[in-house]
């Protein structure tokens, strides 16, 4: 090609799924291609989050989260060992404050004993404090397996191992028009004009797009909520929490609440929240993308979205708790005791690039789309990350199977 490359497999975006994909691919083909549109991989949801890894109570049964995530617990874990990324096992509570949460909370329990989560249970609030003494709740659901990393190092990690393999990754390289016939697809990236036999569409933010382009996943739309942060300033003494410690979630969303996380860095970090986002990358409150924004409320199923009243209340709710400080610490403390608003500076937000259906419904399992010569990975969001080693491995089985056919 003139002023181009061939490659097997051309990987669309840097992330950590991106990443795990190229090092399980590596062993299949010769020449896989990864492009990135920024400068390093892992520059936003997949080092713009909490680093929680998660044990596998909150999907449904049966979905295809729930098949990957206590395995991509352990797996993740038996990596980051491996490979030298920060990884430490702290276990997750879930608490209730009354009998209505109990009963989520014990919905979850038995989600987690479907899903094969070692050594889940409840535990009363007594219990509960002697793990964690400032958490409040009547009951909890705790799950020991529930983890923390550094999810930067992590994505870096897997880019280099990936590299080690043989994969090329090519950095400040967006992806433009694709045009895919029987044999190939083809498309400009940055400078370059690429080909390849074969794409993976692992672009985050932007997956809906790039699939919408290839005539698939027209059904559905990426919704952009902005999750925002505060770190507790580290002060003399123990730290707030030790593990993680989140409320009893809305059964009615794919959100889990503002809870408290330890960090890596021997910190604790809350939230996050989940904030309709005025852009694809609106990470501050006021950032606003026009053409987004429009093709955002142009789109039926925004508006399908809104006519939820419950859905309505929630939004207004979570913009509210984003504009005013005092409020998003508040929520906190009825989580944990002992949180102030002095205490707490913002720290990084990240979006969470989550799939809406035309008719209105958020949608909660990851969804793979193809075509001849391409896969689509929509919504592989939270716990993504966690499943992210198995998930690639199971995408890298499809693409072996649709190369050989």
């Amino acid at each position: 090609m003139t002023n181009g490359s061939g490659y097997h497999i051309a990987i669309v975006g840097g992330g950590v799924v991106g990443c795990a994909l190229a090092l399980a691919l590596a062993s299949r083909f010769k020449r896989i291609v990864v492009l990135e549109k920024e400068s390093a991989p892992g520059m936003h949801a997949s080092g713009r989050n909490s680093g929680v890894v998660h044990a596998g109570f909150n999907p449904k049964p049966g979905t295809l989260k729930a098949r990957l995530c206590v395995e991509g617990n352990r797996r993740l874990a038996e990596y980051a060992e491996a490979n030298g990324v920060p990884f430490r096992r702290v276990g997750t509570f879930v608490i209730a404050r009354n009998e209505a949460e109990a009963k989520v909370v014990e919905t979850l329990r038995q989600q987690g004993c479907a899903n094969g989560v070692p050594g889940i249970e409840l535990v009363p609030g007594e219990t509960l404090r002697r793990h964690e003494p400032n958490a409040l709740g009547e009951v909890a659901l705790h799950a020991p397996t529930g983890g923390i990393v550094d999810s930067t190092a992590l994505v870096r990690s897997l880019a280099q191992s990936a590299q080690r393999a043989g994969a090329t990754f090519l950095f400040d390289h967006r992806v433009g028009r694709v045009h895919e016939t029987a044999s190939h697809v083809r498309f400009a990236a940055g400078p370059r004009e690429i080909k390849a036999e074969f794409l993976v569409n692992c672009a985050g933010l932007y997956a809906d797009r790039l699939a919408h382009q290839m005539g698939v996943g027209r059904e559905y739309a990426i919704l952009p909520f902005r999750g925002e942060y505060y770190a507790i300033r580290k002060a003399d003494g123990p730290p707030l929490v030790r593990s993680m410690v989140y409320p009893a979630p809305d059964p009615a969303f794919p959100f889990l609440g503002i809870h408290l996380t330890a960090t890596i860095g021997g910190g604790v970090i809350i939230g996050p929240n989940a904030v309709p986002a005025f852009g694809r990358e609106a990470y501050s409150r006021f950032s606003f993308n026009v053409r987004d924004m429009a093709l955002q409320f142009l789109w039926g199923g925004t508006w399908r979205l809104l006519r939820d009243p419950h859905v309505r209340r929630t939004a207004a709710r979570e913009i509210k708790r984003s504009l005013n400080q005092r409020i998003f610490v508040a929520e906190a403390a009825h989580v944990v005791k002992g949180i102030r608003e002095q205490d707490v500076v913002p720290y990084r937000p990240g979006i969470r690039a989550q799939l809406a259906s035309k008719e209105g419904k958020l949608i909660e399992d990851m969804v793979l789309e193809r075509t001849p010569r391409s896969l689509h990975l929509l919504n592989v969001v939270s716990p993504g990350m966690t499943c992210s080693i198995p998930f690639a491995e199971h995408v890298a089985e499809l693409v072996d199977a649709a190369m050989a056919s």
